[in-house]
């Protein structure tokens, strides 16, 4: 899929999103109307870019979760088990990026990497407070 493809499937998705939210406002009377074509394309263009960049940084947030999982589940404490979940997260964005430079109307942009690498950090952040949350609990119980 070229980049061009994936702008325009990304918005039509967009679209779909805020018809199908506009039907169900109207349908409920929270709203009465349904806003221009030119309206509906000037905010899917303005929420196309970041929401792209929220889904790339989802997707990261996962994966360093699932990392920082399998790294626990051999039992790699200390600060390997938050440094190289991110670090490996890291690796994969810049190697992602660099893949993108070779495709035809993609762009490999450093930017990507960051996004990419602080949803990493934000997952780590969250499975750490939920398993200290976690063992607190548990301690309380018995």
């Amino acid at each position: 899929m070229s980049g061009n493809e994936s702008n325009e499937k990304s918005m039509a998705t967009i679209n779909n999103v805020i018809d199908t939210t506009l039907e169900v406002t109207n349908d409920s009377g929270i709203t009465d109307k349904h806003p221009s074509e030119k309206k509906m394309n000037s905010v899917i263009e303005k929420l196309n870019r970041p929401l792209r960049k929220c889904m790339h940084a989802s997707v990261y947030f996962i994966l360093a979760i699932l990392v920082f999982l399998s790294f626990k589940s051999f039992k790699i404490n200390g600060w390997k088990l938050y440094v190289f979940p991110i670090l490996i997260c890291f690796i994969y964005a810049c190697t992602d990026e660099f893949h993108q430079s070779f495709v035809s109307g993609r762009t490999s942009e450093f930017t990507d990497v960051l996004i990419d690498t602080a949803g990493a950090v934000v997952g780590i952040i969250v499975v750490n407070l939920l398993f200290k949350i976690f063992h607190k609990s548990k301690k309380s119980l018995t």
